[in-house]
């Protein structure tokens, strides 16, 4: 039981902080391919992994990884394009 809840706890704080930092990237450097940070991610769940030594949840860690760091890509590049679509409403109607 202590197990579930100790990684339920990493997993949890781990989930938060890559979807800050995807996000943070994605805004900072707006130009670079999703795929690449989606990767970096990705390999951060495999060092996770490694690190925690619980190899049996070293692909759920890393597509866990990979599927949050595509949901804060994916938010950030659907907030430029809403404010490229509002800045162009504002040309037209000025």
């Amino acid at each position: 039981m202590e197990f579930l809840l100790l990684f339920g706890l990493h997993l949890f704080i781990m989930g938060s902080l890559v979807l800050l930092f995807s996000g943070i990237i994605t805004f900072l450097f707006p130009r670079m391919h999703f795929l690449i940070t989606i990767s970096l991610f990705g390999l951060a769940g495999l060092f996770y992994a490694v690190i925690f030594e619980v190899m049996d949840l070293a692909i759920f860690a890393v597509f866990f990884n990979m599927i949050f760091s595509l949901i804060a890509v994916g938010l950030v590049k659907l907030g430029f394009y809403f404010k490229k679509v509002a800045d162009r409403q504002n040309e037209e109607i000025a």
